[in-house]
């Protein structure tokens, strides 16, 4: 017989996870409540602007490369900032920062992200 954590109140015979009444006692099952856990986190969107252009000028297999190339950065620096990553959506992502582990720091990490990944003149601060 298995174990399913579920016990009668009011005698602490166990019950299948599903019943409604005890088989011991008659006693109506009630589950314990879960508590929501609420967490600040902050979320970016980013993506690859005009990529439909870049597209047509490179054609789809090169696209394919940079567009794979530019999400493996994105989801290292990502990382780097102790971010979850969430969805890749096709020429962008979407990240969290704060869950599921919450980050006292989440917006500073997000931005220090998209700090680093934004494109710079050549001369500018180190990435």
């Amino acid at each position: 017989m298995t174990t399913t954590g579920v016990a009668c109140g009011s005698c602490g015979t166990e019950v299948s996870a599903t019943a409604k009444f005890c088989s011991e006692c008659g006693a109506p099952i009630t589950l314990p409540h879960r508590t929501a856990e609420y967490k600040q986190v902050t979320v970016l969107f980013a993506d690859v602007v005009h990529s439909m252009d870049i597209a047509a000028a490179v054609g789809a297999e090169r696209l394919r490369e940079i567009m794979a190339e530019v999400l493996d950065r994105s989801a290292a620096v990502v990382k780097r900032y102790d971010g979850t990553l969430d969805k890749f959506t096709g020429d962008g992502i979407m990240a969290v920062f704060g869950a599921p582990v919450a980050l006292e720091d989440h917006a500073l990490r997000r931005a220090r992200r998209r700090w680093r990944s934004k494109p710079r003149p050549p001369g500018s601060l180190p990435r």
